[in-house]
């Protein structure tokens, strides 16, 4: 399923973005079709061009969440610097950023300042702990709000510390709740021609994942506990170790229960009065029993056999997969998970493609992520600012470029 109209052909986004909640979030809009430039500080730039592995100066980890866009470098602090962004919001449909709140109205950018250039235009701010309450002062990087947000508390083995998520799962919620806000703003304002201020919390993003325990603690005033790859509403719904590896298994239903039970040779079990329904087989002493009976079962065949059993019986179950593994994966490679593009610097790069598939809208990777400031004089130029106008912004600091103006 791939079709070839652009969802977003036509949106312009600003993204005054650094890190990943920003830039994951206008990234995604790149996707759909929306031109998105990326405002960045000359001779420095988002942060995240200097986070983990760089590999001829290019970080690796910048470059997954910046494709699809343009970079211009603006000293957002110097007063034709702010004017080049002001020229820029009155072309724009929407702006997005992650810095502290106050920060853009120390600069001279309040939503006020941006809506009086350009009536419809969407300003989407994203922090750790939004505009309001008495945190909105605090920094809140992704591990912080893992851990004032209760994910910590339930992750992790039982008898062991506190543990943080493995990728920044925070971030990416607030990103995903930008992105169908700034949608839906711009609904609404094909409706009234009324611009937005979005106000969009990492803490609340990562609060309402954790709905589901905060339901049950309102409900029955249980505490919820760590409990490792086991599930405590579930089993067996957990990893277990085969001949050569790990495969988890998710037996959510009696239906399944049954199915398993037979394809698992163990059908001994259907008749055992502390594995007969799920609420028998979540009680800890049965559980641990049941654990027992199946790890010496799994045991005995590879991953693969105990994988062709499970699948051909519709028992939902698969590999504890590396990260290499995911390259070769046929299914990946049949849904265009991975794309190829073309890095200024680093030449071909193979990235992880997009999500959604449609039918008659083309959704996917459509550019690289830039160099900082690459686009500077292309956009300059689009703006009106003449040759001599650009080499005075650049001599004065105001702008930095990849491209020379002689």
């Amino acid at each position: 399923m791939s079709g070839s109209g652009d969802l977003l052909g036509g949106l312009r986004v600003l993204e005054l973005g650094t890190a990943i909640a920003a830039p994951l979030c206008t990234m995604l809009l790149g996707e759909m079709g929306a031109e998105v430039i990326k405002v960045e500080q000359p001779g420095k730039g988002d942060d995240a061009r200097y986070w983990g592995t760089l590999v001829k100066g290019e970080s690796l980890y910048f470059l997954h969440y910046n494709k699809n866009k343009k970079s211009i470098a603006v000293n957002l602090k110097s007063e034709r610097g702010r004017e080049i962004f002001l020229k820029l919001v009155e072309k724009a449909d929407v702006v997005v950023e992650n810095y502290r709140p106050g920060v853009l109205e120390r600069l001279g950018l309040s939503y006020d300042t941006l809506s009086a250039r350009n009536r419809g235009v969407i300003l989407c701010s994203i922090s750790g702990f939004g505009q309001t309450g008495p945190y909105s002062g605090l920094g809140g990087y992704d591990v912080i709000v893992q851990a004032m947000s209760g994910i910590m508390s339930v992750t992790g083995e039982p008898d062991g510390e506190p543990m943080r998520v493995g990728f920044p799962v925070a971030d990416i919620l607030a990103s995903l709740y930008s992105t169908y806000s700034i949608l839906a703003a711009l609904y609404r304002r094909e409706k009234t021609g009324e611009g937005e201020w979005i106000d969009i919390s990492l803490y609340d993003a990562a609060v309402s994942a954790m709905g589901q325990w905060l339901s049950i603690y309102l409900g029955s005033g249980r505490l919820p506990e760590r409990f490792g790859n086991k599930y405590p509403l579930i089993a067996p719904y957990e990893p277990f170790k085969a001949r050569d590896g790990y495969i988890m298994l998710a037996v959510a239903n009696e239906e399944q229960w049954r199915r398993f039970c037979s394809a698992a040779g163990l059908e001994s079990l259907l008749s055992d009065p502390r594995f007969r329904t799920n609420q028998d087989r979540i009680k800890t002493e049965n559980r641990r029993a049941l654990e027992e009976i199946i790890s010496a079962t799994i045991s005995r065949k590879t991953v693969r056999e105990w994988l062709e059993i499970f699948w051909e019986a519709g028992i939902p179950s698969g590999p504890v997969n590396g990260v290499d593994a995911l390259l070769d994966d046929a299914q990946l490679k049949a849904r265009n998970m991975f794309q190829t593009v073309e890095h200024p610097r680093l030449g071909r790069l193979e990235v992880v493609g997009s999500v959604p598939k449609m039918l008659k809208s083309s959704v996917r990777v459509r550019g690289p992520p830039p160099l900082l400031g690459q686009h500077t004089v292309e956009i300059l130029k689009w703006l009106g600012y003449s040759d001599n106008e650009i080499r005075s912004l650049e001599s004065d600091g105001v702008i930095s470029c990849q491209e020379k103006i002689y």
